[in-house]
This record gives structure tokens, sequence and C-alpha cells, in this order.
């Protein structure tokens, strides 16, 4: 544990923003809040880490904003990048196999991690930040909140304190206190299944690939881990005992056809009952919700960790403007706006996926299996299936931090194709620090499409300037190559010439000529006078 860290590390009287629990997403989303320098305090009622490997699948976002925060080579020799995944009928027969390229945002879109690893990665990356400390042994038994901030009642090991925060983000998991006190309620179903989890240590396997056994007689999920490590999912059937299912003999039982037990050594064995429910509000007044206190999903699109990361990432970049006082707090009002419907459309996928993938029904999965074997004939499908398409691109919704309209690449994230200037080539966002605007434009110079308003604001904000591919552009901007076919394609299948991208990477409107942008109204009133817009310092982001 880290010397800035732990149940004998001080609290503080105040900060500006307080997390509660010190999870993958609490501790991310303090690392992002650090960056940015903003005073925070993790609280965490536990006395370290957890220490378990739970979550287990991580996609391109998650990554990329690892690498934006300057811990993603940290990380790196955890990972299981760009595995192959399967799905097998009861027969053994293919159903689908999917083997996704290179994402177009710069690093593998789907694989799988050691959880206990990233959190230590987390909890050491906040020794960076003078300004952020993370606290264990301490346990929030209250909040109460007015027009300034809120109060946070909490035991310590010396006994009752009170921490004064601006701002307190409950990261505290499926139970939250944080969405009990702001009382918010959690919308949605509970699955009635229930599965069997078992992390298991297997010296020399040969478990290469994300495997989905489609077997209604007991649907089984095989992932491979860093090293030796091998994680299996069984379905609890109806009528089975949770404690029995978890018994060594049954352990044994379930195993046996997949490897020799007598190589295996049990890392960890638990029973999990998957939701997939939504809460009500992610916001009152001071106080949010991320990760699972705001959303819990079944686990078939790998998007229960993930989805949380994207919380932190849509969050702290607006929590720290309005602390550094270039935004209203009620900015903060997007953040649900621009999340929620993403996160529904995701549990209703993983939904989707796991009555069609997983029944226990002989005759649905039969029809099952006839239906792919059917859609199998057709080339387009398969190839459709392998690069991923089931899964949705990543987006936000339309708020008043976006621009308004049809226009399709608004809210889209912004591809990052490796870039070079001066002969070196490198990603575009290491060209970026982690909480930085950018005004991006490809074949022209970005700063002649913004209006003296907008220019205002965005030497205000910060932001970079950056011109891909452009024959001449102004001293302060930042002149980029990149022939990266992917990156040019996308270019020209949405005929970009320039866009306003935001810190967390999403692409916020399109530049129009002089013409105000509508995304940046909320920071107009902070702006101050212009000032003359640097020449971008490469930072490893």
């Amino acid at each position: 544990m880290s010397a800035r860290s732990g149940a004998g590390c001080e609290l503080p009287s105040e900060c500006d923003v307080a997390i509660i629990g010190a999870g993958p997403i609490g501790l991310m989303l303090a690392n992002l809040l650090g960056a940015a320098g903003v005073d925070v305090a993790v609280i965490e009622r536990n006395s370290g880490l957890v220490g378990l490997p739970r979550a287990i699948a991580y996609d391109a976002e998650t990554l990329r904003l690892f690498a934006q925060v300057g811990l993603f080579d940290e990380i790196a020799t955890g990972l299981i990048q760009d595995p192959e995944i399967v799905y097998f009928n009861a027969r053994g027969g293919r159903l689908m196999e999917m083997k996704p390229p290179r994402s177009l945002f710069g690093h593998s879109p789907i694989g799988t991690f050691y959880q206990p690893h990233f959190e230590r990665v987390l909890l050491g990356g906040l020794d960076r930040f003078a300004s952020a400390r993370a606290l264990f042994g301490h346990t929030v038994t209250a909040l109460g909140q007015d027009h300034s901030g809120v109060d946070v009642r909490i035991e310590t090991p010396r006994g009752q304190r009170t921490l004064r925060a601006q701002f307190v983000v409950g990261c505290d998991g499926g139970a939250s206190m944080t969405r009990d006190a702001i009382g918010a309620r959690l919308v949605g179903a509970t699955y009635a299944e229930r599965w069997l989890v078992i992390d298991a240590l297997i010296d020399n396997h040969d478990v290469d690939k994300i495997t989905f056994f489609c077997d209604p007689r007991r649907p089984t999920v095989r992932l491979p881990a860093v090293g030796s490590r091998v994680r299996f999912e069984f379905m609890q059937l109806t009528g089975e005992n949770p404690d029995e299912l978890a018994s060594d003999d049954r352990v044994k039982e379930f195993m046996e056809p997949y490897v020799d037990f007598s190589r295996v050594k049990i890392e960890r064995r638990v029973v999990y009952t998957f939701h997939a429910r939504v809460a009500d509000a992610w916001r009152k007044g001071r106080v949010l919700l991320a990760g699972d206190a705001a959303h819990l999903m079944p686990p078939f699109a790998g998007q229960g960790m993930n989805g949380g990361i994207k919380d932190c990432a849509n969050l702290a970049w607006k929590l720290a403007a309005v602390i550094a006082g270039k935004a209203g707090a009620d900015i903060l009002d997007t953040y649900e706006v621009e999340r929620a419907q993403s996160v529904r459309t995701m549990v209703n996928l993983s939904r989707r996926l796991g009555a069609i993938i997983m029944p226990t029904n002989r005759v649905i999965a039969g029809l099952r299996d006839a239906a792919f074997a059917l859609l199998n004939l057709s080339d387009s499908f398969r190839a459709f299936v392998r690069r991923g398409g089931v899964l949705p691109p990543p987006g936000i919704s339309r708020s008043a931090l976006t621009g308004i309209g049809r226009d399709a690449v608004i809210g889209q994230m912004l591809p990052q194709p490796e870039v070079s200037a001066g002969g070196e080539t490198r990603p575009l966002d290491s060209f970026l620090s982690c909480h930085q605007w950018l005004v991006l434009s490809v074949g022209a110079d970005p700063s002649a499409a913004l209006s003296a308003r907008d220019h205002t604001i965005i030497d205000n904000l910060g932001a970079a300037f950056v011109a891909i591919n452009a024959p001449s552009a102004d001293r302060s901007v930042l002149r980029l190559q990149c022939r990266e076919q992917s990156f040019l394609d996308w270019v020209s299948r949405h005929r970009l010439g320039g866009v306003l991208v935001r810190p967390d990477r999403f692409i916020a409107e399109r530049l129009a000529s002089r013409a105000e942008l509508r995304s940046l109204d909320a920071f107009a009133a902070t702006a101050r006078a212009p000032v003359v817009n640097s020449p971008i310092s490469a930072t490893a982001a």
C-alpha cells in the first residue's frame, strides 16, 4: 500500500471531491481528478484493497482512459489482448466467432485482465498527485448537503469525524449507501439465474480464447487471464442450492470435462446473481453516483466495470471544470443525460445476448441453433459478427455540452490514429494532456473556423489546436501527419473538416465557418480576454 494511503493516512477536514469506494471506479475517478489538480479523498470502509478478481473483461475505451491518465504501461503486462471469442452449441458446433480488428481508438477492442492488478496500479497512481489520497478503514455513515457543499460523516479508526466536500461521488457498488442517501432507486430486473464463478490457477494451460459453451444442460463460460489464471462460469440450474453448487465435489464435477482437475488450484469460488438495473437518478445536488451504484448489468456484453470507467471519463472533466470556476455546477446535469441511454442500451444488449446465447430450454436452444445455421450461410453476417459488430460503438447522447441535430459525428468518440511530427510517430492522445479540449481539423487550419467568442472560450479552457495533413496553419497550431488508412477512411466517410473534441475524447460538434458553437455556451460566462494560444507540448497520456 502506498505511503499516502491507508488507515493511518490523515483525514482532511475538507476537500474538493470525496469519493466513496476504492474499487476500480473510485480509484480511476480519483486519478482523473488528481491529474486535474483537484483535491480529492477516497473513502473506503475496508482495511485495504479487496484483492478479488471480480471484473475480468476490458474494452478499448477503458484502455484508452488508462493511457490518458498515464497508467497504461503499468497495466499492459497484465492484459490478455485480442483473444478470439467463440460460441459453441451443445454438439460442439460454432454458433458465432468474434475476432475484432484493432480498434479505431488505438487499443485492443476486447480482452481480459486481473482486477487486483488494475486496482494496485490505480492506487499507486494516486502517489503522483499531492492533492489525492485514499483512506482505508473509514466508513461513511451519513451525508448532509447544502447549497455550498456536503458534510460527510465518517467512522474512522480514531472515532467519528466530518469531512466537508464540495462534491461527493458514490462509487460504492450495487448496495450503495450513497444511492440510498439521495433517495434514488434501481429500476429494472434481477435475473432468476445465478452463476458459479471459479477463478483457478492452472500451470501451462492452453486456454487462449473466450469460450461460451451454449449447452442448455448447463451453460458455461471459460476465459483466459494473465499467467496461469483461468476463469470458469457455470449457470446454476433451477432447484440447485448455491452452497451445494460451490462445494468441492460439485466444482470438481463441473471442471473435469474441461481440464485435468488434479492440476487445478482454486483461487476463488462464488455464486453471483446477475442484475439488469439502472438508477432512476444519478445526481441530487452535490452528490452523484458512478459505476455499480448507478447501474448493474449482466456480463454477456462485458460492460460491467467498463460502464463504470466510462462514467469516470464523462464525469471527471466536468467536476474539474466546475471546481476550477470555468463552468457552473449545472453542467453536471449532462452526466446522466449523456450516459444513461448508453447504459440502458448496453443493459438491454446484455440481456438479449444472455437470452439468445444461454437458454436452458432445449426447444429454444434448438431453434437458436437452426437460426444461426441459416444466418451463418451469409458471408456478410459472419463478417459482421467476427469484427464485433454486435457491440455498438462508443457514444454519448445529446446534451447542453454537444451540438444538436442529426449530424452523426456528434457524440462519437474521436478515433486515435498514429500521427507523426518531426519524424516521430505516436498515438494522437500522446500529444494532449489528460483533460485537454481539442480543436481538430483535417486538411485545414482549425483556428480559422472559430468565432471571436469561441476563441476566447477555447483559450480559457486551454484547448489544443491540431491540424492533420494540412498544407499550412497558424504558428500556434500543431501540424501532424497521418497515413493510417482506417482513420482517413473514417474522415472521408463523415466528410470531416474540423471538430471540437471534449476532454473525454467525444466530439462535441463540427466547426462551422465562424459560427458560435452551442457546446461552448456553458463556459462563456467565465471566459477571460483572449490570450495567444501556445504550441502544444507533448505529454505522455
